[in-house]
């Protein structure tokens, strides 16, 4: 392993068992058996390992450091998850770091590893590669992205229904040639959903409709002046997220037409800007309260809690439907 610290994913290897296990062993929880918990102590002095600060700490009732990292903090879906999650954490006594690690993969990098120098375990979105991933010296709890490993914790979030609920609900307003605005160039997972949906309901669909925007709210305007250049014919629009769905929403008022009378808008991800404009956008709202009541209790697992001793694995959230002005 060269100079690299030995992390509890090492020993949890070593000993073939998941890594909430060496935390309960390691902090004499009950509800190891005695012989798992020779097989991981004597794993650990094998590997030298040096006990993580923060599962000592969260037994012994101590402060407990969560990082919260993030691609862009401009979205608002970003500083709105980080209030719910401070707030949580503040609940247990814990305090939480925010990191925003750009888009530049060599900037990523550098505060990520100054991040973990920091913290006790991360929350958030680590891209694959960075500071050696899949070796991280702390737990990882991925939100809506792939899990760091097999055994890690991490929360999806299951669009699939909600988005079928946003074109039934066009549908239902006799919404029928319904575009989609995505943030992706390679089709998102919510274009693709989108894509199913209307394949699978006989729905219209034309490749002309699809429009691709930078995820910002001027990309927004520029993508509602793509939208009826291109296909004035499309009565309804699907927008990957909300901060681009307003912006669509200005870019439809600046050419004159009429929102939800000519063309009907439906945003993703529930934010708290979806009220301040006009007509209000309708949305398929994601509970923040309830990621970020996951990623706490994920985090007291990973960490070896005694009060959630149970609590790790896989969560699965699915956003609902917020119909209001603009569809």
């Amino acid at each position: 392993m060269g100079t690299r610290a030995v992390t509890i994913i090492d020993v949890a290897r070593e000993a073939q068992v998941s890594r909430q296990t060496v935390s309960r062993a390691l902090n004499g929880l009950p509800e190891v058996s005695e012989s798992t918990r020779s097989r991981v102590l004597q794993a650990a002095r094998r590997l030298n390992y040096r006990p993580n600060r923060a599962a000592q700490d969260l037994v012994r009732g101590r402060d407990v450091t969560i990082g919260l990292v993030v691609r862009d903090l401009r979205n608002p879906y970003y500083p709105q998850l980080a209030s719910v999650l401070s707030r949580l954490a503040a609940e247990r006594g814990w305090g939480v770091v925010l990191c925003d690690l750009g888009r530049d993969d060599a900037d990523a990098e550098a505060r990520l590893t100054d991040l973990l120098r920091r913290v006790d375990a991360v929350v958030g979105s680590v891209p694959a590669g960075l500071a050696g991933r899949g070796s991280l010296p702390v737990p990882v709890v991925a939100l809506d992205t792939e899990p760091v490993g097999p055994d890690e914790p991490a929360i999806a979030i299951d669009y699939g229904p909600g988005i079928a609920a946003a074109l039934e609900h066009l549908v239902a307003r006799g919404r029928r040639r319904i575009a989609m605005v995505d943030a992706d160039r390679t089709p998102s997972r919510r274009r693709l959903l989108y894509r199913a949906h209307l394949r699978r309901h006989g729905l219209a669909w034309d490749p002309r409709w699809e429009v691709v925007s930078e995820d910002t709210h001027s990309g927004g305007v520029t993508a509602a002046e793509v939208l009826r250049e291109r296909c004035p014919e499309v009565d309804a629009v699907l927008v990957f997220n909300d901060v681009i769905a307003v912006g669509v929403l200005k870019g439809l008022t600046r050419a004159g037409v009429a929102v939800p009378g000519e063309l009907a808008v439906v945003g993703i991800d529930g934010l708290d800007i979806g009220t301040l404009v006009t007509p209000e956008l309708t949305t398929v709202a994601i509970d923040r309260t309830e990621l970020a009541r996951h990623a706490v209790e994920l985090v007291a697992a990973a960490l070896g809690s005694p009060a959630d001793p149970a609590g790790g694995g896989r969560r699965v959230l699915v956003p609902t439907l917020v119909v209001r002005e603009s569809s």
